[in-house]
């Protein structure tokens, strides 16, 4: 909200018609138009997640005593605490985990026990993409186990990761893929297995100089 001040509506004609009664009402206006900007920009530091400075988000953070994360980027933490009530409103179901890791990873998915055999009332969840540490997985473990059903258990975070390198303009590529890396109560850096996953090319591109083993030559 910006307010602004005519101060020719508060002086009497007279005044205004004096130069120097006209040059002192406009020093007057532009001091209360100051102060106003000066307001206007302390509400905004305390009120408005959008205008927010980081220390203030992680401060409102705290009053509101929403699930955040003080290491997140400050996008994630706007978007949490201007959601906060929201975010409130859907504990206890899937969407509340996919409201939390988005902004984290690329994708996410929450598998119910009968999508993959597990127990009832189990469920297990699956991120892809963005980078990857400690600190950021016992987040995310700490985040599920905070918004999801009572009742329910968290088998794993299953970590997946997969790229593809072009190697024809006739869009025949190989994938390199790393199998999931199950995330339990011990986080390692390390439990991605270093394996590859190439997908053939068929018998026709070999013709053309493509093979399994890459391009010939």
């Amino acid at each position: 909200m910006n307010i602004t001040f005519n101060i020719e509506r508060l002086v009497p004609r007279f005044l205004l018609a004096d130069k120097n009664g006209y040059a002192l009402a406009k020093a007057i206006e532009r001091a209360f138009q100051l102060v106003a900007e000066g307001a206007q920009r302390g509400l905004d530091i305390i009120q408005d997640p959008l205008k927010m400075p980081e220390w203030r988000l992680d401060e409102l953070a705290g009053e509101l005593g929403c699930l955040y994360d003080y290491n997140g980027t400050v996008e994630q933490k706007r978007y949490w605490v201007m959601n906060a009530t929201y975010l409130y409103t859907v504990y206890g179901t899937p969407q509340a985990i996919y409201n939390f890791l988005e902004g984290y990873f690329q994708t996410v998915q929450v598998e119910e026990n009968w999508e993959y055999g597990g127990d009832p009332f189990h469920f297990r969840v699956t991120v892809s993409g963005g980078s990857y540490d400690s600190d950021k997985i016992a987040w995310a473990q700490k985040a599920i186990m905070a918004v999801k059903n009572v009742r329910s258990v968290l088998d794993t975070v299953l970590i997946d990761n997969s790229s593809e390198i072009l190697v024809s303009a006739d869009t025949d590529h190989f994938e390199v893929a790393y199998p999931y890396a199950a995330v339990d109560d011990q986080v390692a850096a390390n439990d991605l297995a270093e394996w590859e996953e190439e997908i053939p090319v068929d018998a026709a591109r070999a013709d053309e100089g493509i093979t399994d083993e890459g391009v010939a030559g």
